[in-house]
């Protein structure tokens, strides 16, 4: 059965043991509030949508509400989306991914959509409110014994960051419309910030209750004060010198004023104090703090972590600051410094780790590298925001440095039979390094962002499909993801089309279409060794 639900190709939820839950005694008023309302056995409003600002402890409540539905039992699903992870959050497999994961949930459940997927084996392929009733409602619905068991909870954190909002209009038309045609006993926790498309298609339907996260009330308030008091008694735990009392009532009170609600500035807050001098690093945080606007003072801790991260009197530290983060937050799937450190090629001294380092109370380092709040992001790339030139990150330039540096990784890389394969050797047991991996896989990705001084990745594509193109498609194959080839080559002549002179287009459309054609006739023939073979005989120099 689980074979069968591998087919609908569910995204891949990393593991949730590291995401952070509630602290004990907080966050009880809205934490009982989603409780009752799941097993409310009379409320015919089936989804419960919190909404809030960036940083109000949305995804901590979430993970909560996940995790104790879990330990007893009925947590059918848990997707959590995220703008680092743009692959898995797309919004193509957000039903997929349901699917699956109540599949997994209960045998009865999988054996159902196994069945819906043997009698609609085109269902990965068919629109989004076809895939709803075929792998949801069907299936439940048909279920009866399921809906005297109890709730089943299905929980989708930070819907925001599901693909772009051009992305998700259709999963937003079909959440809105047919999530009421679900079983009673399906109860959909949903959180997101107040974005105008998800507000657009919530607000106004009658089985989704809307919640705003108030981050101004008494509770949230308190619930901040504890929060930071028990992450100082754990710094005061590793430095013994501190004290007991360390760092005091009135100052905790002062640090969860300066919070202004956002759980995300006392997380931040708090790695940043836990340093090498607390004392220092408090009164930083302490006399630093200006505005009272929830934005504002977001921004203002992050300057303040930014002035105390390097020096930025030093050209080269600023040099590296802007590169690696600007590989960072545009990347398709987080690296790790291992990988950012091959794709980037720096000199010996000036690795991306030194750098990522000095930014540990904003960027996580394990397992891969990447943000600890999509606000840092956002702050990063506003001018006005950030307020200096030295931080302030312009993605499309991100773009066009990341895809050149995919292409020259993959000049030196690729090559003919580029994993030393003789006749005699399985392909499927075959890959590559991860660096070469996310090259092949989204070089065209990156180029297909950039859309000013085209000419710079002109040159470097030029010649890398003239000496490339088949140990390219060959790379492809052996990490199985051959069938990307046609729809990458037919995007990057798009982008020519849009992007050069008529005059060069055309000389460029030709050889396109010519590359294009060349994977038509083969695709049917790239996952499968014996293409392999006939690439390992044939020159690819032309």
């Amino acid at each position: 059965m689980k074979q069968t639900l591998l087919e609908l190709k569910p995204a891949e939820m990393d593991n949730t043991s590291d995401r952070t839950e509630c602290l004990p005694s907080t966050r009880q008023d809205i934490l009982c509030h989603i409780m009752d309302w799941v097993t409310s056995t009379s409320d015919s409003q089936n989804v419960f949508w919190l909404y809030g600002l960036a940083g109000s402890g949305k995804s901590t409540l979430c993970t909560t509400v996940a995790s104790y539905f879990r330990g007893i039992g009925r947590l059918g699903a848990f997707i959590f989306f995220d703008r680092s992870f743009p692959e898995r959050s797309h919004p193509s497999k957000v039903i997929r991914t349901l699917a699956y994961r109540l599949g997994l949930f209960d045998n009865r459940i999988g054996a159902a959509i196994s069945e819906a997927i043997n009698n609609f084996p085109s269902i990965t392929d068919s629109s989004l409110d076809i895939q709803f009733t075929k792998l949801l409602v069907q299936p439940l619905s048909s279920l009866t014994d399921l809906q005297t068991e109890g709730p089943i909870v299905l929980v989708l954190d930070a819907l925001d960051e599901c693909g772009n909002t051009a992305e998700r209009t259709a999963l937003l038309t079909v959440l809105a419309s047919m999530l009421s045609r679900l079983p009673l006993m399906i109860r959909v926790l949903i959180t997101s910030r107040e974005m105008e498309d998800i507000t657009a298609a919530f607000a106004s339907q009658p089985n989704i209750f809307a919640r705003a996260l108030d981050v101004s009330s008494e509770t949230n308030g308190r619930d901040i004060l504890t929060y930071i008091r028990h992450q100082m008694e754990i710094i005061c735990k590793k430095k013994k010198y501190l004290g007991l009392d360390w760092p005091g009532e009135d100052t905790i009170s002062d640090l969860a004023a300066c919070a202004c609600g956002l759980f995300i500035w006392a997380s931040t807050a708090s790695k940043f104090i836990d340093g090498h001098d607390p004392q220092k690093r408090l009164n930083i945080i302490l006399t630093g703090q200006t505005g009272t606007k929830a934005e504002s003072v977001l921004d203002s801790l992050y300057t303040t972590a930014l002035d105390d991260a390097g020096a930025w009197d030093d050209d080269d530290f600023v040099e590296d600051f802007r590169a690696i983060l600007g590989m960072i937050l545009v990347l398709r799937k987080p690296l790790s410094s291992s990988v950012l450190d091959q794709l980037m090629n720096a000199p010996k001294g000036r690795e991306p780790i030194h750098t990522i380092s000095a930014l540990g109370c904003i960027l996580s380092r394990v397992p891969t590298v990447h943000l600890l709040h999509p606000s840092f992001a956002d702050f990063l790339f506003s001018r006005a925001r950030c307020g200096r030139d030295e931080w302030y990150i312009e993605p499309v330039s991100c773009h066009r440095r990341l895809s050149v540096q995919c292409l020259d990784l993959l000049d030196h890389a690729l090559k003919r039979n580029v994993s030393n394969l003789t006749l005699s050797m399985d392909l499927a047991d075959e890959t590559l390094p991860e660096d070469v991996s996310y090259a092949c896989t989204f070089f065209i990705d990156h180029i297909c962002v950039v859309n000013d001084d085209v000419l710079q990745v002109i040159k470097v594509l030029e010649a890398f499909l003239a000496q490339h193109l088949l140990h390219w498609l060959e790379a492809m194959s052996i990490l199985r993801k051959s069938r990307n080839s046609v729809a990458l080559l037919d995007n990057l002549r798009g982008w020519i089309s849009v992007s050069l002179s008529p005059a060069y287009v055309a000389n460029w459309r030709c050889k396109l279409v010519y590359h294009r054609n060349t994977l038509q006739t083969t695709r049917a023939l790239l996952d499968s060794s014996v293409m392999h073979t006939n690439l390992l005989s044939y020159s690819p120099n032309r």
